[in-house]
């Protein structure tokens, strides 16, 4: 099996970026991966695994509140290497765990729920508000998610990311696309 880091890495190779492990010679919280296109920097990025937590038969966070907490954390990482913004900053989250999907971050990001064609829980309010309030959707440009279970790689832009025209360009402009996250078609 294949480590997440290395999923990473794989997936940018399909999208002809390559992705740097940042040194652990850096001391503190910082991103994983420099993203580099024909050798020139082009952006950050955080990976974040989300595995199935589970404590005596119940999910010990809920998938909202994990996916926040992620969120706000990658954005804090991301600051640490790119505190100027000079830089598009990525948060990629692969997925381990049937019970999460798509439609959570979506739900984080938006505050609304996927559309009624896909089954989603009752919903709490107020992950985005926390978002916005402590600055982290300024912060971050781009998402990517995969499940390590599926075959779509979903995308979401922040429509006020001063990068939006280079990531449509160099990572996808569309909302989905259908690939293994190995980066196999």
């Amino acid at each position: 099996m294949i480590d997440d880091k290395q999923l990473a890495i794989t997936f940018f190779k399909t999208k002809n970026i390559e992705a740097r492990h940042i040194p652990e010679v850096v001391e503190g919280e910082k991103a994983d991966f420099e993203l580099y296109v024909e050798n020139h920097l082009f952006g950050y990025c955080e990976l974040k695994s989300i595995a199935d937590f589970k404590i005596y038969g119940t999910h010990y966070s809920t998938a909202y509140d994990t996916i926040q907490a992620m969120t706000h954390r990658a954005a804090n990482q991301l600051k640490a290497v790119n505190s100027d913004h000079a830089r598009p900053n990525i948060v990629f989250f692969i997925n381990h765990d049937h019970e999460k999907g798509w439609q959570d971050l979506w739900y984080v990001l938006t505050d609304h729920e996927m559309p009624q064609t896909q089954a989603t829980p009752p919903t709490e309010l107020g992950h985005l508000k926390r978002l916005l309030k402590k600055g982290d959707s300024e912060i971050i440009d781009f998402f990517i998610w995969a499940d390590t279970f599926g075959k779509i790689i979903s995308y979401s832009i922040n429509a006020t990311s001063p990068f939006n025209a280079e990531l449509r360009e160099t990572i996808s402009s569309m909302a989905y696309e259908e690939m293994n996250i190995d980066g196999h078609q």
